[in-house]
C-alpha cells in the first residue's frame, strides 16, 4: 500500500526535528572560537591573542576622536608676501588651503588627524584675502584660532577702510578686528567712511575691485578651449561695468595657465584665451582701445603645480590696470 501525501510530509518533518536536536547537542562551539583567541589554565584571554578586539575597539575609538578639533592657522604678510602656518589634518590639506587662498610662501605645518576645516568658514575667508594682501602693510594677520577669526595690522590709507568694512560686511564673517591706519586724517563731516565710496577711487582701490570680482567668480573656459563659459557671464558683467563707471583707466588682461604640456602651446591658448576676454568685453561696450591681452602661458605661476604640472589656481585671468 503506496503512503499518503500527508504521511510522507509528517515523516520528512520528524527526520528534520531529529537532525536539528542531533545537531545542537553535537556541535562544537569552542573550536571556531579556538580560531581567533585562545585561553590561559586561567580561563584568560592571551594579550598576543587580542589583535582582532583591539582593532575593533580602536577604530571605534579613532573614529569617535577623528575630526573632533578645529584646525587653527596664522595668515602673515611678510616681505609683500603672504605665508602660511598653521595645524592641518594632512599634507594634501595644507596644499588645498594654500591653493585656494592664493598663498605665495609656506611657513611651519603641523600634522595633526584630530583636526578638521570648516569649509564654510574657509571660504569666507578667501573672499578677503585680496584685500588683505592689497590693503595692509607688512606684519599683518589674519588667524583662526578655536574658529574665532582676528585680523590684526596697519593698513596703508585711510581711504581703504571703507571698502574692507565693505567686503568684510558682504562676507557675513565675524572679525575680531586690531586694525591701525599707517597715514590717518582727521574725518571731516563730509569725509565719512559712508560717503568714502562715492568720491572718485584711486587706480589701487579699483584694482582691488577687479581683484574681488574674480575671487568671487573666476573666469573659466569650456576644456581644451578659449570658449568662455557661461558661468563666467557674471564676473565680465561686473568688470565691464567697473571699466565703464571708471572711462579712464586702460586694462592689461593676462592669460596664464599651468606647467602641464609643451610651453609653446601653453604660451598659445593662454593668448587664445586672452584675446576671448577682450572681445567679450569689447560686446559688453568696452572700447577695444583701452583693453590689451597678453598670454603669459606658464611663466608666472602663483602657486606650486602638482607632480602631473596641474593646478587649477595658475590657470587663470588677470586684470591689471596699465595706466589712464
Amino acid at each position: 500500500m503506496v503512503p499518503s501525501l500527508s504521511k510522507k510530509i509528517a515523516f520528512l518533518i520528524v527526520v528534520f526535528i531529529g537532525f536539528v536536536i542531533f545537531s545542537v547537542y553535537n556541535f562544537d562551539y569552542e573550536s571556531p572560537l579556538n580560531n581567533q583567541i585562545s585561553t590561559t589554565q586561567n580561563g584568560q584571554i592571551n594579550s598576543s591573542d587580542t589583535g582582532l578586539i583591539d582593532k575593533i575597539i580602536d577604530k571605534f575609538v579613532s573614529s569617535d576622536k577623528k575630526g573632533s578639533e578645529p584646525f587653527s592657522m596664522v595668515i602673515s604678510k611678510k616681505d609683500g608676501m603672504i605665508v602660511l602656518d598653521g595645524t592641518f589634518a594632512s599634507v594634501e590639506e595644507s596644499k588645498t588651503i594654500f591653493n585656494m587662498l592664493n598663498i605665495n610662501r609656506d611657513g611651519v605645518y603641523i600634522y595633526d588627524e584630530n583636526v578638521f576645516v570648516d569649509e564654510l568658514l574657509l571660504s569666507k575667508i578667501a573672499t578677503i584675502m585680496p584685500s588683505f594682501k592689497d590693503f595692509f602693510e607688512d606684519n599683518a594677520k589674519l588667524s583662526v584660532i578655536n574658529d574665532e577669526v582676528f585680523l590684526t595690522g596697519e593698513l596703508k590709507d585711510y581711504n581703504h577702510l571703507a571698502l574692507l568694512e565693505s567686503i568684510i560686511s558682504r562676507t557675513d564673517l565675524n572679525l575680531v578686528k586690531d586694525i591701525k591706519i599707517a597715514n590717518p586724517i582727521l574725518i571731516k563731516e563730509e569725509e565719512s567712511p559712508e560717503n568714502t565710496l562715492k568720491k572718485a577711487l584711486t587706480i589701487d582701490e579699483i584694482q582691488v575691485m577687479i581683484n574681488q570680482v574674480l575671487t568671487d567668480n573666476k573666469i573659466a573656459f569650456e576644456r581644451k578651449s578659449s570658449i568662455i563659459t557661461e558661468n563666467s557671464s557674471s564676473a565680465l558683467t561686473q568688470i565691464a561695468k567697473i571699466l565703464k563707471d571708471n572711462s579712464k583707466i586702460k586694462i592689461e588682461i593676462g592669460g596664464h595657465t599651468d606647467s602641464r604640456g609643451e610651453k609653446a602651446l601653453n604660451k598659445q591658448i593662454s593668448q587664445e584665451r586672452a584675446n576671448s576676454v577682450k572681445t567679450a568685453l569689447v560686446s559688453l561696450g568696452i572700447n577695444e582701445n583701452r583693453l590689451t591681452a597678453v598670454g603669459f602661458g606658464e611663466d608666472f605661476p602663483i602657486a606650486k603645480d602638482d607632480a602631473n604640472g596641474l593646478s587649477e589656481v595658475n590657470r587663470r585671468v588677470e586684470f591689471n590696470i596699465v595706466g589712464e
